[in-house]
């Protein structure tokens, strides 16, 4: 997949399902690290998309009631990744991305806080971001290249700033994508 190029489209399913699991069963040692995603890429790799689906519809439904309330809300990140990976195999399939508006205009702001955060831990001061609430999404999760990211509007050189803006790596090529949110 272009967005995830280590990642087939099942590998992105067998995570996502695998992720509910985790919560479900309480398998939250070593959470958000390489070696706990690829467990459930492992998990699900003799599963079919289908089977994949159907125990992501079972196992997500205490945690996607929790991520709703308010008790829910430091648990953000959880929230982000199914989006990240919702709009990751929408493009592998050649599909408009169509995230709810609401989901971006609360997650900006969070990711450009945290941005303006790990800037000063590397003795940068705070800069203003201006881009479509879609393009930060995905700039800051890696779905963008540096060229797309140098392309915001900044309010200063961006060059200082590009290390500390991509959270998981830079894209190597333009997805293509064709945002409809």
């Amino acid at each position: 997949m272009a967005a995830t190029p280590l990642w087939t489209v099942h590998d992105v399913v067998a995570h996502t399902a695998g992720v509910m699991e985790d919560v479900r069963t309480g398998n939250m040692e070593g959470v958000t690290t390489d070696p706990w995603t690829a467990a459930q890429i492992e998990r699900g790799r003799s599963k079919s998309v289908s089977e994949l689906l159907d125990q992501w519809a079972r196992d997500a439904v205490g945690p996607e009631a929790f991520l709703s309330t308010p008790e829910g809300a430091p648990y953000f990140r959880a929230v982000v990744d199914v989006m990240t990976h919702l709009a990751d195999l929408l493009t592998a399939f050649g599909r408009p991305v169509d995230l709810p508006p609401e989901f971006l205009s609360w997650n900006t702001p969070q990711l450009i806080e945290a941005f303006n955060q790990e800037a000063i831990s590397h003795g940068l001061p705070p800069v203003e971001v201006e881009a479509p609430d879609f393009e930060v999404f995905r700039g800051r999760l890696g779905r963008r290249t540096e060229a797309e990211v140098r392309s915001f509007e900044w309010s200063a050189n961006p060059e200082a700033y590009l290390d500390t803006w991509f959270i998981f790596g830079r894209a190597e090529a333009t997805l293509g994508e064709i945002c409809v949110s």
